[in-house]
């Protein structure tokens, strides 16, 4: 039966098992106002809805899914075939570079690479058995797929090994120095609906545990909104610092996260959902 809305994901497994993403609160928007939506993981063959949403949460869109804008009359992020770090990163430095200032390394793909560990597991019974196996009896396999984020003081400390992996990359640490707090920017977005955070934090890797306060920031630097437009995100929230008056994008996401509980802590936030969940029922209605 056609829908109004195919939504389209890099696993059914992997969507189904559990409510982290943003576009699962919004969902329950387009049925409330009496629409249809169906999930797939290959493109569909027959009664296609009039319109579709790309959320496949890996760095880079595999082919099988580039076709999909040509299918149907309208797509939110089906020209978002890629946020490889390289293609925003202003502060990456390579091997011989100097710096004085702190840096980080990081993975070049997306979360560390999570999301695409979980795609190779979710593929059939085998993979997901050999995975679990592996996970369970191999110790630090999961760090060793995917690395974690580490910051170094200078760039002499780090480990030779790391400017030949390319999963890896180094950059600047966005301010001259290491101190506490740190205060990060989240800009997020579906179509023209927008909300903008300034979130301050007790960690220099701006883990979520480490939080102190999340409100409403001001206007968007106009750097970040270009990295908006090269990456074609039509939905998606980028990360950014400001520094010396420009913003400095350290992160571009395109199946964005959401905590319940900040929905409820953070009534701004629930509004801005509010926002999305009505953007995208104008969208799905053209």
């Amino acid at each position: 039966m056609r829908a109004d809305l195919d939504v389209y994901v890099e696993s059914l497994g992997n969507f189904r098992s559990g409510e982290e993403y943003s576009v699962q609160s919004l969902l329950p928007y387009l049925q409330q106002a009496g629409m249809t939506v169906r999930v797939f993981d290959r493109p569909a063959r027959a009664d296609r809805a009039p319109a579709a949403l790309l959320h496949i949460d890996l760095t880079e869109v595999p082919q099988l899914y580039h076709d999909i804008p040509e299918l149907y009359d309208r797509t939110i992020n089906g020209r978002a075939l890629s946020i490889h770090r390289h293609l925003y990163s202003t502060l990456r430095l390579k091997a011989g570079d100097s710096h004085s200032g702190p840096v980080v390394v990081k993975t070049v793909l997306n979360s560390k690479g999570r999301p695409e560990l979980r795609w190779r597991q979710y593929r059939n019974r085998w993979t997901r058995t050999a995975h679990f196996v592996r996970k369970t009896f191999e110790p630090g396999y999961k760090q060793r797929l995917c690395p974690p984020y580490r910051v170094y003081e200078t760039m002499g400390q780090v480990p030779a090994g790391v400017w030949s992996d390319d999963r890896l990359m180094v950059e600047k640490f966005a301010f001259h120095n290491l101190d506490l707090p740190i205060v990060k920017h989240r800009y997020m977005f579906l179509l023209d609906a927008e909300v903008n955070m300034r979130q301050v934090y007790n960690d220099v890797l701006c883990a979520g545990s480490k939080i102190l306060t999340n409100k409403e920031g001001g206007p968007v630097p106009p750097e970040v909104l270009a990295v908006r437009q090269r990456l074609g995100l039509d939905f998606g929230a980028i990360d950014y610092f400001i520094v010396d008056g420009k913003g400095i994008v350290v992160d571009a996401n395109k199946t964005v996260g959401s905590n319940p509980d900040w929905l409820k802590q953070n009534r701004f936030r629930q509004e801005f959902n509010d926002r999305m969940g009505a953007a995208l029922i104008r969208f799905v209605r053209g």
